[in-house]
């Protein structure tokens, strides 16, 4: 098995207590072990900074080595993390469980799917084909549009083809739609356009464009990277993957990080587009995810410590894990005592509990929030309503069926139907796309903070320390007005500036 060690940082304020925490790992990374062996080291020349070391050996051998480690070393199993966006899933909110079919192959019992939108065929969709095993288990197999918008499953089949999710990649609504037999045809309805302001930034007291809203506040965005797009401004600080850090591999490998950055600070110049909450804020990004697996703990408290230490007031990280991380906790933490505050989602099961990081009482948890009448009814986002009456509050707004809840929830943000970029690909120029999830809610409720700390002399007087830290989240429940929903839905309610 694959572990890591790391000498912890927070609560260590003089040189000498942060000197015998990397003492103390290199130590520990000293005893004799017949099989561990290191698999990577990511050793700052700062003698004082974290040091992480993947490691490979048995179980056993991790226990031992922690059992006789000194408190100032972390050793922890590296715990992966997923993105928590992008709630398209038929069975998103729900306990069904989904099995990825992929890469299985079938035996020539084809299903095809036609997506079209504004009178033609729509390139370069994904469309996730759902399917019923004769056990009753539920499959998924992932596809994408030709250039004349038509998708091809070969099915095995002993498999029940159920339904379509589509997702246009740009200016399109995704939809779901039943299997229709052999053939189906989707019509997806265009997204709203001639708007910069849109139902959730009028949600969080945004009524009118300011271009240099939350000028002065720097957002760091843990994700799957940053563009390419024109409307995406700001500092890439490249990848954190496998403990090592690579500044020129940040480039966004999915969609959902520039999706993230931005509904925070996207800035679309002389286009009329949905632009960010905040567009004047400091966008710095630094990508996690490899393109086909999740973050590790690892890359995810290195990447902590290097945007905090690069001057991150904020740090938006749309992931989780059902296991609590040491390692990323103390990350957390140590951010926090220098100024730093991280925002996490909550995550997108549709239930307790709220996922770690976000579970962790030094970040703030954020849930999702959807509004009636702001998606079409055919699309995904206008079918996110929850089941139970309680999970309705005022003005329209409810607990997205997908949102994860819990005691730990500290705000409730808007999370269905959020509309901001994605990267330039497949030859689609300044594309933007409607995306559902905790994931969306959380750069929401990010940039809203960033626009009120940004007006706030106080908050900007103090130094980076965890003074500062604390007097953000304190603004934040300041700020937050209730929607009606219960505290473990919306926690102190909804930000507005």
């Amino acid at each position: 098995m694959k572990f890591v060690m790391s000498n912890r940082r927070a609560g260590k304020f003089r040189e000498q207590e942060k000197m015998a925490s990397r003492d103390a790992l290199s130590a520990a990374l000293a005893l004799p072990s017949s099989t561990t062996h290191m698999l990577s080291d990511l050793a700052p020349p700062d003698d004082l900074a974290r040091r992480s070391v993947v490691m490979e050996g048995t179980e056993g051998e991790m226990q031992a080595l922690a059992a006789t480690s000194t408190d100032d070393v972390i050793v922890e199993p590296l715990i992966m993390h997923e993105r928590v966006g992008g709630a398209r899933s038929l069975f998103a909110g729900t306990n069904v469980p989904v099995i990825d079919l992929s890469h299985t192959a079938g035996s020539g019992l084809f299903f095809e799917i036609e997506v079209r939108g504004g009178g033609r065929g729509l390139p370069f969709a994904g469309v996730t084909l759902f399917l019923r095993a004769l056990g009753g288990d539920v499959a998924r197999v992932e596809g994408m549009t030709d250039a004349s918008g038509i998708a091809v499953f070969d099915v095995v089949p002993s498999m029940q083809p159920l339904a379509y999710i589509v997702s246009p990649y740009d200016g399109f609504w995704s939809r779901q739609v039943m299997v229709a037999g052999p053939k189906t045809t989707v019509v997806c309805d265009k997204l709203p356009g001639n708007r910069r302001i849109d139902w959730w930034h009028r949600a969080v007291g945004v009524n009118s464009f300011e271009a240099d809203a939350g000028d002065g506040i720097a957002v760091g965005v843990i994700d799957t990277g940053f563009g390419p797009h024109p409307h995406l401004i700001g500092t890439d600080h490249g990848a954190f993957i496998d403990n090592q850090h690579d500044p020129v591999a940040g480039a966004d490998v999915d969609i959902h990080g520039s999706h993230v950055a931005g509904s925070i600070g996207g800035r679309p110049g002389g286009q009329m587009v949905q632009a960010g909450v905040a567009p004047g804020v400091d966008l710095h990004s630094a990508r996690v995810f490899p393109p086909d697996s999740g973050a590790s703990n690892v890359d995810i408290a290195n990447a902590i410590d290097h945007l905090s230490k690069a001057g991150a007031d904020l740090i938006n990280m749309s992931l989780g894990s059902p296991v609590k991380s040491e390692l990323v906790e103390d990350a957390v933490q140590d951010a926090a005592e220098r100024g730093t505050l991280c925002l996490c989602a909550a995550a997108n099961d549709g239930g307790p509990p709220v996922k770690f990081p976000a579970a962790l009482s030094e970040t703030v948890a954020i849930s999702a929030a959807g509004k009636i009448g702001t998606a079409p009814d055919t699309s995904t986002s206008g079918n996110q309503l929850p089941q139970e009456p309680w999970k309705f509050g005022l003005d329209g707004f409810f607990l997205a069926r997908f949102s994860n809840f819990g005691p730990e929830i500290d705000a409730i943000a808007p999370g269905v139907g959020i509309i901001a970029t994605v990267p330039e690909r497949h030859g689609f120029v300044a594309p933007y796309s409607a995306l559902d999830g905790t994931s969306m809610a959380t750069p929401v409720a990010c940039a809203t903070l960033a626009r009120v700390l940004a007006k706030d002399a106080a908050y900007l007087s103090l130094p980076r320390n965890i003074h500062r830290s604390n007097m953000a989240r304190h603004i934040l429940t300041q700020i937050c007005v209730t929607i009606g929903l219960a505290p473990e839905f919306q926690g102190h309610g909804m930000p507005r500036d």
